[in-house]
């Protein structure tokens, strides 16, 4: 229930717009402009219409055409008239309310945030795992269940070299949910895995694969280690920025919870039994 607060609904609601916006189509009188491109801006985070080719441009501009025809239609049908347009209209707006009130509070609570270099230290004193540099190339199988990982294990077991890679790819191919990338090559960066299965994984040595499944959200996964960089501890210097950003963050949270606790303390609440 953690973190709930600041919906994923209205991200990216927010841009700036000007008198002069450039207008890329028109449609029985109405612009299409910068305002009608923040569609594709909440559906891929960093898309930039200028970087586009061409053809994509025309593609992204057809696309709003359909979309302005859509709404114009919409209203025609008195869209906006209906129960479940001002519901749902209503929900936008409170969870609209919501995000800009966090974000205020957010802002103000980092004037106070102050994160001291020994603070910094200490984290990366007890956190060194996370401060290290190293990349892998891995093989993967995932599967719904412990027992069909050990199935799996049982049947790698014994082989090297070629005929081990032969075979997990094979398994791959038959048995992993995702078969189409299963068993083919994959890089990481052990800093971008969670640090319980990043040890796992590069303690293997090269050409190993691991004996005991690995549980994830979405069931269960066996590791082929192809090859590993050798791994590089980042100094305290390069990594002091991001500390201090991790830890602010986290002050920041733990004040935004506290301001919670006592517009709750203040407030009458009662909630019912729950069945």
């Amino acid at each position: 229930m953690k973190k709930i607060l600041v919906s994923s609904i209205v991200a990216g609601l927010f841009f700036a717009t000007s008198a002069n916006a450039q207008v890329y189509a028109t449609v029985d009188g109405q612009k299409i402009t910068d305002e009608d491109m923040v569609f594709f801006q909440q559906m891929y985070p960093g898309f930039n219409f200028n970087n586009l080719s061409k053809q994509e441009k025309e593609a992204a501009i057809n696309q709003l055409v359909e979309r302005k025809l859509a709404l114009i239609a919409a209203k025609k049908a008195k869209i906006t008239s209906k129960k479940e347009y001002k519901e749902a209209l209503s929900m936008i707006g409170a969870n609209l309310a919501i995000d800009m009130w966090v974000k205020e509070q957010q802002q103000k609570l980092a004037k106070g945030a102050k994160v001291t270099e020994a603070d910094a230290k200490a984290f990366y004193d007890a956190n060194k795992s996370l401060f290290i540099k190293q990349e892998a190339n891995i093989r993967q199988i995932a599967v719904k269940t412990k027992e069909e990982a050990n199935a799996i294990i049982a049947d790698l077991k014994g082989k090297k070299g070629n005929d081990l890679v032969k075979l997990f790819e094979k398994l791959a191919a038959e048995k992993s949910l995702d078969k189409q990338n299963g068993g083919k090559i994959i890089k990481i960066n052990r800093s971008q895995v969670v640090p319980q299965i990043a040890t796992i994984v590069f303690d293997l040595p090269d050409g190993g694969f691991t004996s005991t499944p690995i549980q994830t959200e979405g069931g269960f996964v066996i590791i082929y280690l192809q090859d590993k960089t050798k791994a590089e501890t980042i100094a305290f210097n390069e990594a002091k920025s991001s500390i201090e950003n991790i830890l602010k963050a986290q002050k920041i949270e733990v004040a935004l919870k506290a301001e919670l606790d006592k517009l709750r303390s203040k407030a009458k609440i009662k909630i019912e039994p729950i069945k």
